[in-house]
């Protein structure tokens, strides 16, 4: 199905399920392409029903895959056009081709120019060791090859004038140590021998350079929708400062890659409150990309793809293309039934909005290292995604800026994470949201004496008074038991006024745990019940005395995430969806008019050999999960699935409520209102 473009004056089109076709060839191999079939290639993406292909100009051996005089074509290529061969098949049948272009691995320029290679502290070339052998060699922006890669992209629009997009990657920030480096450093304004200098300068060229290729590719593609421009390898936690580079954002996540099965839906939730223009990436690989000798699981791949579509987005899937030219049935079977699942979702939903109801105010971060691992959740952020999504409790992750009043707009309740520092600005923000009528939970205490007190009504009067120490619930306000659970640390004390309403304590053990003083294997028991309390709450407003979610986020003990989740309902008792499922369910809610569209994902990542990833194998059946969605006044005349299967339901205090089983991994469960 083709899907219209989206402006042709406005923005450019974001697709709605792509593939991104690798073709990393050594020229090493040669012939390559001999079996590309146009045919059989626009066939292969028509069977797919995708809207849009990423393919290749440039990959990172720094080879050149269209007809071009440059001595960097691919030496194999013959007398084959590819790229303008694969452009010409798909454009009939309305795909879309956005045109990929290696920046910093281009191996055939660290060859034959190595005074361009980013050097490391000790003058040695900084290149990539995957598996412990020598890769990819990365080039330095500062060099004169960022007026050799800026000469190749001019030569692609000279070939490709109609190019409807472009994807750079492999943008990350390179600290470097070549003469041109620090000089480039020391000319605005860094110091090239500190850390902090070397990355903030690193981070400038990065701009620089980004902001050049973006300029240079301006324009409108063959049917006069405004190009897409993408650059990947950026840290998402600086995505507020650098929107104006990328047209949208695609979420590179390749579970079994080494991103892991929390990072997408993380950093989506961070993404799209800043840039909803975004879509999910995964890839076809078990493991990760280069990986084209394996296929990922099929229940894998639709989870992954699902959960992008349940959050309102589309997704792309990475596939490399065979140095040959032609791809393996196996990969097209596979793709076929995944993109076949997501349409189906997609086109039932077309036109709804998601309901994120719930603002998490993370740590800022800096965006320092790997990406991948500066964007990865930490602690508290781990919590909050299994706490809330398993819940129904949809919500975005936003970062305590200047803005912070503006970013709360339209949430109902706010979760500010330990570690987020309170500016007045940000109090003001917060004591706003709760006198409008929102409400507020925070895990840990405030440093500042005053921002506790106006906020949670709470005074500090001292320090824990042991390493480790335990929290107890109170039944008659948590409905928990009175068991003692341990804490990875101690519990601030905290002085209360009489309208609070305590749900947990603080048990002390019977003294620290020394090496000539313990008892037991790992800590000293619990001893000593407290009054001290842990876990309150005041009004709108819930306050653990201690990082309730960093603790269950570390720990992963259920009994914190049940603590965590009577505090928050405490607070805001009525969500527009409750889901009463399994620990590892994940549900999220759209809305279009008067029908509301619940998502439910089964599907629990494991890990079952040596090998330190998980995967998913199979759907895990769901059995008699109840579903409440808040229908504010809106009269339900049905409720059925995807598939059209009717379900009985009852409206009582203001939900629709039904249950609903299923086995193939996603049930959308679908509300009709008159």
């Amino acid at each position: 199905m083709r899907h219209p473009a989206e402006s042709l004056t406005g923005e450019p089109y974001l697709p709605h399920r792509s593939v991104h076709l690798d073709f990393h060839t050594s020229p090493l191999i040669t012939p390559i392409a001999q079996e590309f079939d146009p045919e059989e290639f626009a066939a292969r993406f028509a069977r797919l029903g995708v809207d849009s292909v990423t393919l290749f100009a440039k990959c990172h051996h720094g080879r050149l895959y269209y007809d071009t005089a440059r001595e960097e074509r691919h030496p194999g290529l013959g007398g084959l056009d590819l790229l303008r061969s694969q452009v010409d098949a798909l454009r009939p049948l309305g795909i879309r081709t956005p045109i990929y272009v290696s920046v910093l691995f281009d191996e055939h320029a660290a060859t034959t120019h190595p005074e361009w290679v980013a050097l490391d502290a000790d003058g040695e070339p900084v290149r990539v060791h995957p598996d412990g052998v020598p890769g990819w060699r990365i080039l330095d922006m500062t060099s004169d090859y960022r007026h050799y890669l800026a000469d190749q992209v001019t030569d692609v629009l000279e070939h490709f004038d109609d190019a409807d997009g472009f994807f750079f990657d492999i943008c990350f920030d390179q600290p470097g140590f070549t003469p041109t480096a620090r000089a480039a450093a020391s000319a605005a304004g860094f110091d090239p021998d500190t850390a902090a200098g070397r990355l903030d300068a690193s981070r400038a060229v990065s701009h620089d350079y980004m902001a050049r290729l973006r300029d240079m590719v301006a324009g409108r593609g063959h049917d006069g929708v405004p190009r897409s421009v993408f650059f990947n390898s950026r840290p998402r936690l600086l995505l507020a400062d650098e929107l104006g580079f990328s047209t949208h954002d695609e979420i590179e996540a390749l579970p079994t890659g080494g991103w892991g099965y929390a990072y997408a839906p993380t950093v989506a939730r961070s993404v799209l409150p800043i840039q909803p223009r975004a879509m999910g990436m995964t890839g076809r690989f078990f493991g990760s990309w280069g990986d084209s000798g394996s296929l990922h699981p099929e229940a894998a791949l639709a989870y992954e793809s699902l959960q992008m579509v349940s959050l309102g987005i589309g997704i792309s899937i990475g596939d490399s293309l065979p140095p040959a030219g032609r791809s393996h049935d196996a990969v097209t079977d596979r793709l076929e039934r995944t993109f076949r699942a997501v349409r189906d979702v997609q086109e039932v939903t077309a036109g709804a909005e998601r309901v994120a109801e719930v603002a998490v105010v993370r740590p800022p971060g800096v965006g320092d290292g790997e990406v991948m691992d500066a964007d990865a959740p930490g602690a508290g952020e781990l919590a909050a995604l299994r706490l809330l999504a398993a819940r129904g409790l949809d919500f975005d992750f936003v970062a305590p800026r200047d803005d912070l009043a503006d970013q709360l707009a339209g949430y109902r309740a706010v979760v500010v994470l330990a570690g987020v520092g309170l500016d007045d600005a940000a109090v003001r923000a917060l004591t706003a949201h709760v006198a409008a009528g929102g409400s507020l939970m925070v895990s840990g205490l405030p440093q500042d004496a005053d921002v506790l007190a106006s906020l949670t009504g709470l005074e500090a009067t001292g320090e824990p008074a042991h390493r480790r120490e335990f929290v107890r619930p109170v039944p008659a306000t948590s409905a928990m038991a009175d068991f003692d659970h341990v804490l990875p640390g101690g519990v601030p004390r905290v002085r209360t006024t009489d309208d609070v309403q305590v749900l947990a304590t603080v048990t002390e053990p019977y003294f620290d745990r020394t090496g000539e003083r313990f008892s037991g294997h790992e800590y000293t028991p619990a001893g000593w019940p407290t009054e001290h309390p842990a876990v309150v709450v005041r009004g709108r407003v819930a306050t653990s005395a201690f990082p309730l979610l960093e603790a269950y986020g570390s720990t992963g003990v259920p009994e914190l995430a049940e603590l965590a989740a009577v505090a928050l309902a405490g607070v805001h008792p009525r969500p527009a969806l409750r889901v009463d499922g399994a620990a590892h369910l994940e549900a999220t809610l759209q809305r279009r008019g008067t029908t509301s569209f619940v998502h439910l994902l089964s599907y629990l990542p494991s890990r079952r050999t040596q090998a330190d990833v998980e995967t998913v194998l199979d759907p895990v059946p769901a059995v008699d999960v109840e579903v409440a969605v808040r229908v504010d006044g809106v009269e339900p005349r049905r409720v059925r699935t995807l598939a059209g299967a009717d379900l009985p339901f009852e409206v009582t205090d203001g939900y629709v409520r039904c249950t609903v089983s299923f086995d193939a991994g996603h049930c959308l469960v679908v509300v009709e209102g008159e």
